[in-house]
């Protein structure tokens, strides 16, 4: 089975303004804010990041615990989750959570913006029943303030909890709730519509229903480069993930084709998606061992192997999937050596997950 790669998620940016701050004070956040959100659109997450920083710092030196450094703390939450820091994104999230929580209340809109972020990571970090209290919270206070977009992005990250758990209708359901917020307003032109798209092709591939999958991939995949072009992560996750449905249909020239596309669309971005790369080069190497050409599949399984332990360290599960892949290969080549000692690393790893305590 191949892995659909998010960032299938959607995550939130708020850019509240206070009436308390200096004119000048104001004007300089705003131009820091502005910049980092420009080269957070155009992925370069560690230009965003240092951007957002920048704008932190400008707060903290006024003294003011306001929305500013609310939304200042949940942008740069956005700019770390997006290079797949979670631990540190979370951690700017809880701080802007706790900051809206005291200056508007328990019900703000921004306290959902916060709530959606957290609600995310913890989908991500594979804590769901954490993640659905964060998403339903969430998403009650986008119903009480009649919040349209957080009601979309919500619906499509609860589906994706949903989905995880197998609850299969529930999560299809949530999927089309999601698009039908967006009808009627920027509709298929919204910028949250190809993740949800995604996620609902996903879920429909899931099931064996190619034929439904494959249009949605399809327009998710338009959609982003038109907006985007053709060298951007977004456009490199929609290739990868219709590779790995020709791949499920045994359609392994069209698969290839299209994760050859993905890993040039993601290497040509300004800032490549390292953790997306080593997705992308997974996917490809369980075809090419399918496909019964090893050596190849054993020199991507290793290329896939350094990017994900860089980017989600050496104990990740989803490193022992590839490891437990890349000793497949290694048996096939007849390397028993070297598969004994990708076997002992998988065992240390799931050994480290018993040891983990909660915090």
């Amino acid at each position: 089975m191949s892995f659909s790669i998010g960032v299938v998620t959607i995550l939130l940016a708020s850019l509240v303004l206070p009436v308390s701050a200096s004119a000048d004070s104001i004007d300089e956040w705003q131009r820091l804010t502005e910049a980092g959100t420009a080269a957070r659109d155009q992925a370069r997450y560690q230009e965003a990041e240092r951007f957002f920083l920048m704008a932190m710092h400008q707060v903290e030196q006024s003294g003011a615990v306001d929305d500013r450094l609310a939304t200042t703390l949940n942008n740069v939450g956005l700019a770390l989750h997006d290079q797949g820091q979670y631990a540190r994104a979370k951690t700017y999230y809880q701080k802007a959570l706790a900051i809206w929580e005291e200056a508007s209340g328990a019900e703000h809109a921004e306290v959902a913006v916060a709530l959606h972020n957290l609600a995310e990571i913890s989908q991500q970090e594979d804590e769901l029943e954490q993640a659905e209290v964060y998403y339903l919270r969430s998403l009650a206070i986008a119903k009480r303030v009649r919040a349209h977009q957080q009601l979309a992005v919500g619906y499509n990250g609860l589906g994706l909890v949903y989905r995880k758990q197998g609850r299969l209708v529930q999560a299809e359901a949530l999927f089309h709730l999601a698009l039908a917020q967006l009808e009627g307003r920027d509709g298929i032109e919204s910028t949250d519509a190809p993740p949800i798209l995604n996620n609902l092709a996903s879920l429909y591939k899931e099931k064996g229903l190619y034929a439904f999958a494959e249009p949605l991939y399809q327009q998710a995949l338009a959609f982003r480069r038109a907006r985007l072009g053709d060298s951007h992560p977004a456009v490199a996750i929609s290739l990868n993930n219709l590779a790995n449905l020709y791949h499920a249909q045994g359609l392994f020239e069209l698969a290839t084709q299209r994760y050859r596309e993905a890993l040039a669309s993601n290497e040509a971005a300004q800032e490549p998606a390292q953790g997306l790369m080593g997705g992308i080069l997974g996917n490809w190497a369980l075809l090419t061992h399918e496909r019964g050409l090893l050596e190849e599949a054993k020199f991507r399984y290793e290329r896939a192997l350094v990017l994900q332990q860089q980017t989600l360290g050496a104990n990740h599960p989803m490193v022992a999937v590839l490891l437990g892949r890349y000793a497949g290969v290694l048996r096939d080549i007849r390397q028993q050596g070297q598969m004994g000692f990708v076997k002992s690393r998988i065992a240390a790893i799931h050994n480290s997950e018993l040891l983990d305590l909660p915090q």
